[in-house]
């Protein structure tokens, strides 16, 4: 009986370990037929692409390559605190006599003796993975300087006559960088000072400025490293680009970028709505504002030092459509109480004449001066993007370094809208839009959810009488979500609007915290659902995860793409997955079913038929591996194959900083066989060259991957060894006692 026992725990343990490290495998492969004869519909050659907002420190502190925040006073903090800043003795923030009315905020600082000026740039707010405020990292240095490189600082100054010291400083304030000194003599008229500084080692800085002799009135600091992209370019005239996150984007080759929100788009008053003509020209021309995101930790504004030009310029570089959404005269609806005064209103607790005072709190309303001149706005950007430069906008953006057009094709109006006073301001704005630019493809809202009675009551308004439009869809949802609505789209009308996904994410439900809740269990739910976006191309023609990028420990959100610290830059294998399906995306769609249907796998098939490429993306969502077997009906000989991977033998793979655990392989597959095992818990992109293309001309390479190591959870790393050490244990125990039985038998 004991004996019994034994061996009933020892097959329960290797059963257990067994599943843990997914090794169990299908003996039978599943074959797949792909017939030129069920090739059914077109996909958009922009399906895919990227979603900018300035969340999280995304572009003040991430994109955008100045260094120093609050660069120019005009931010406080719950308004009581400059934000960033450290002074060695008084100071007195004033607003008459500013460099200009878009700008007019500086600092005076007088005393006896040095005065000294420091700024911490973009610090971190929190302990790792957590939402706890950390104060300690909140007063350090958070510049992430390089050791042997070149930073390009500036400052401006009036009523200045003083020699001043430049250089930057460790946490412990030590100098990690040369000392540049000038002499300053200006009166009341102001002026910019510039010097350059190289950095002696790597690691996080406080920018400097030493004062020998006050009184001192400074504004609008600068601090730019020359390696940025677009460094002394003439395209990039006034600000560049931090180097690393511009690579992360590039690489994922998007067809298009959607920005540059999200609510930042809109404001959550009329007095801080978003104005694009406040966000080009000369920097210290800006107005610059709060920015939505910040709470009472995260503390930052919007210089707008990235703005709409350069948003234009990034597209451009990228390679990518421009999609500006714009707000439609009306602020964002959740941060102006919307819901809550329209349940009122149906409840009778409003009148209609309080109803439609409070929305002209929110809106402006069309046929007054405040609509027209919103109006004009927004023609005159479509102008800044398109006009030659005949055209008073034209002119403008070549002025700002981009003497042709950009190419504007799209537009969206309004971002997570709905309700009444959408489809009031939507109507008119869109009819004012077409008017003068009938070519301009018009990407509506379905507002914030994925469902429900407010997304129903969107959708029957956009079916009736938008069907000439994009209707953008947002949510966000666990990963089990997404792999149970992988046929959210199959009974969309085709003959209806077409749906952009403008802003998705999963969260994983399983083990992790911030960082590694964007895992591999979240990616594959993502891969999964995007084969049903492909299977839908006539209906789904966009689609871009959301949001992108993310400071660690500075993150207004838990689920991104890419997080980043000073230094360095996280990819997770959400953006491998991005990765993937952006740049392998045939022109066409075919039906092509697993003869087991969705058990776990998911799969769409595409075709560039002028290529002659076909792209099957098979994602395995079980830990179990599959074999599979396809062939060609009418295509022609198979000439190349390959297969592009992403996978793990666990779910909760991840990548941190200084660990890259997960990344997408390449292996080609030899004598033109189109058999391969799909590895448990894998994204794979089974890539075929067939017909004249003999070479798989055409196929895109990934690029060189960071070298991987292994990383798991804590319970993931005890079970990693205590499963075969248990199974070691328990093993030799009862080849033990077997053995003591026999021996004793046989003494006896």
């Amino acid at each position: 009986m004991r004996k019994k026992s034994l061996a009933v725990l020892l097959a329960a343990i290797l059963l257990f370990g067994t599943l843990c490290i997914g090794v169990s495998a299908q003996t039978e492969a599943e074959e797949v037929v792909l017939s030129e004869t069920d090739i059914s519909h077109s996909i958009n050659p922009d399906m895919y692409g990227i979603f900018i907002e300035d969340i999280n420190n995304a572009v003040e502190g991430g994109l955008n390559a100045n260094l120093v925040r609050n660069n120019s006073f005009e931010y406080l903090h719950n308004d009581q605190e400059l934000s960033g800043w450290e002074f060695s003795g008084g100071y007195t923030r004033e607003t008459e006599g500013g460099m200009n009315a878009n700008n007019p905020s500086y600092v005076t600082i007088s005393g006896t003796g040095k005065l000294t000026v420091k700024n911490l740039g973009f610090c971190e707010y929190y302990d790792y993975k957590t939402y706890d405020a950390n104060e300690k990292s909140i007063q350090r240095p958070g510049m992430g300087i390089e050791a042997g490189e070149s930073y390009d600082f500036s400052v401006w100054l009036k009523n200045t006559h003083t020699t001043v010291d430049v250089y930057l400083v460790n946490k412990n304030g030590e100098k990690i960088s040369d000392t540049n000194t000038f002499r300053v003599s200006v009166d009341d008229a102001w002026q910019k000072f510039g010097s350059s500084l190289t950095a002696a080692s790597t690691g996080e800085a406080a920018l400097v400025m030493e004062f020998e002799s006050g009184p001192v009135s400074l504004d609008f600091v600068s601090l730019y490293p020359c390696a940025s992209h677009g460094y002394n370019t003439a395209a990039w005239k006034y600000t560049t680009l931090r180097k690393d996150l511009y690579e992360a984007l590039y690489e994922l080759h998007p067809a298009f970028v959607r920005f540059p929100g999200g609510c930042v788009a809109e404001g959550d008053s009329l007095e801080n709505n978003y104005n694009w003509k406040n966000t080009i020209g000369p920097l210290e021309q800006r107005k610059q504002t709060y920015n939505l995101w910040q709470n009472e930790v995260i503390d930052y504004n919007n210089s707008f030092s990235v703005g709409y030009h350069e948003y234009f310029q990034l597209c451009e570089d990228l390679g990518a459509e421009p999609v500006p959404i714009l707000n439609v005269g009306l602020v964002c609806q959740p941060r102006s109480g919307y819901d809550e005064q329209y349940a009122k209103y149906q409840l009778g607790e409003l009148t209609e004449e309080e109803w439609q005072a409070y929305l002209d709190t929110i809106a402006y309303r069309p046929g007054t001066a405040e609509w027209d001149s919103y109006v004009q706005d927004v023609l005159d950007l479509i102008e800044y993007a398109n006009g030659d430069q005949s055209t008073e906008w034209g002119a403008k953006r070549a002025e700002n370094g981009h003497p042709a057009p950009f190419g504007l094709k799209y537009l969206g109006l309004g971002n997570e809208n709905w309700g009444e006073v959408y489809f009031r301001n939507l109507q008119a704005l869109k009819e004012a839009v077409e008017a003068v630019y009938p070519d301009i493809t018009i990407i509506t809202s379905a507002g914030p959810v994925s469902e429900g009675e407010q997304f129903d009551a969107s959708w029957n308004i956009l079916s009736e009488q938008y069907a000439d439009t994009v209707v953008d869809e947002h949510y966000y949802q666990d990963d089990t979500w997404y792999l149970e609505n992988t046929d959210r789209y199959d009974d969309y009308d085709r003959n209806g609007p077409k749906v952009f996904l403008g802003e998705y994410a999963a969260t994983s439900t399983g083990v992790g915290t911030i960082q590694t809740k964007s895992n591999l269990k979240a990616a594959l739910s993502e891969a999964a659902y995007m084969t049903g976006l492909e299977r839908n191309g006539d209906v789904v023609t966009m689609a871009s995860y959301a949001p992108l990028l993310a400071k660690s420990n500075a993150q207004e959100w838990t689920i991104n793409l890419i997080w980043f610290t000073a230094h360095k830059v996280v990819l997770t294998p959400s953006y491998y997955v991005q990765m993937l399906y952006m740049n392998n995306t045939g022109s066409e769609y075919l039906d092509a079913a697993l003869p087991q249907g969705n058990d776990g796998l998911y799969q769409s098939v595409t075709v560039d038929r002028e290529k002659e490429l076909i792209y099957v993306k098979l994602v395995n969502t079980t830990g179990e591996s599959r074999r599979m077997q396809y062939s060609l009906d009418g295509f022609g000989t198979v000439n190349y194959a390959d297969i592009l991977t992403l996978s793990d033998r666990s779910e909760l793979a991840c990548n941190e900083e200084n660990r890259t655990t997960i990344t997408p392989k390449t292996q080609k597959l030899q004598d033109g066989s189109l058999s391969f095992t799909a590895s448990g818990y894998s994204v794979n992109v089974l890539r075929i060259a067939y017909g004249s293309n003999t070479t798989g001309n055409g196929l895109y390479r990934l690029p060189k991957m960071p070298e991987t190591g292994k990383y798991y959870t804590p319970v993931e790393r005890v079970l990693m060894w205590a499963v075969p050490a248990a199974v070691v244990v328990v093993g030799g125990s009862v080849a033990l006692v077997v053995w003591l039985r026999k021996r004793k038998k046989s003494n006896a």
